[in-house]
């Protein structure tokens, strides 16, 4: 006989908090839920196979290696220049006073 979870079995099977983040785990894995609140009030039951199964069809796809950034030009900050060249640049475009 295959074995039925409740979904608080299949939440602590996955390690989640809540009850709500366990229902959409599962919905979003397709599994298909056993209605059992109309013939006894026992309420859903998931098949512990189905559930081993959409795990199986889950690919993990290694992530793309990132571009590698555009290095950027070193920064002229005019301090950082000698005193000479500090004052050929600034009084390079003007008269002399």
């Amino acid at each position: 006989m295959q074995a039925l979870l409740t979904k608080e079995d299949v939440r602590q099977v996955f390690g989640l908090k809540t009850i709500e983040a366990t229902e959409k785990l599962l919905q979003r894995l397709g599994v298909p839920k056993i209605n059992f609140s109309i013939i006894g009030g026992k309420g859903i039951r998931y098949r512990n196979t189905d559930i081993e199964e959409a795990l199986a069809k889950i690919e993990t796809k290694p992530k793309a290696a990132r571009k590698p950034r555009k290095q950027k030009p070193p920064s002229t900050d005019l301090f950082d220049l000698p005193i000479k060249e500090q004052i050929a640049i600034l009084t390079a475009g003007g008269s002399p006073q």
